[in-house]
């Protein structure tokens, strides 16, 4: 094994490097490097990469497990249940009101923020289609063009508690995502008629 004098030469040595002012790695821009990884560059306000390797890896290898079509399956429902929960938290303490859409958009809005998932933008909002939009998504951003969209966790996080609070079922379509060559993720959200 190499010997290193420091950290950073460590780091160096894997194409690594310490982002500033945060204690997570990102791939030096530098290194011309291919491999997944925490891609910083396009997470500029959301710097919280070490779940952002978590769940790269769950989506990398559970994909070779599973098949991405189980995997993609697997995360929208993990995603909707745990929404679910957090929707009925907020009912149940009265902080969000049943069928108060916009209010539970201002919530998943200050989730994804603080809990690093993305940056999330109501666009549209009507009875029967709601359209949003994320920057920095946790899922994809930075990741190569895979000709499909990856980010079932995230839609599953939108719809699951949007169904528990209007009391209908909504499902989602991700019409944007990098992994179909975007810089950024928009979802379709409908309701099931």
């Amino acid at each position: 094994m190499p010997k290193y004098t420091n950290y950073g030469e460590y780091l160096e040595s894997m194409g690594l490097v310490l982002k500033d002012g945060a204690s997570i790695f990102c791939l030096n821009p530098e290194t011309g490097s291919a491999r997944p990884g925490p891609f910083c560059e396009e997470r500029r306000s959301l710097v919280s990469a070490n779940s952002v390797g978590a769940l790269r890896s769950i989506i990398i290898t559970g994909s070779k497990q599973f098949s991405s079509g189980t995997m993609g399956s697997i995360l929208r429902i993990a995603g909707g249940e745990f929404s679910t929960l957090r929707a009925k938290q907020m009912l149940e303490s009265g902080d969000l009101k049943k069928n108060d859409v916009q209010g539970w958009f201002d919530l998943v809005k200050f989730d994804f923020g603080n809990w690093g998932y993305g940056i999330l933008t109501t666009e549209s909002i009507t009875d029967d289609k709601i359209m949003v939009k994320i920057d920095e998504c946790m899922s994809c951003a930075g990741m190569p063009k895979l000709d499909k969209a990856v980010c079932y966790y995230e839609g599953g996080r939108i719809t699951g508690g949007l169904s528990e609070v209007t009391g209908e079922l909504w499902q989602f379509k991700e019409v944007n995502c990098w992994g179909l060559g975007d810089d950024f993720c928009r979802f379709e959200l409908t309701k099931v008629k």
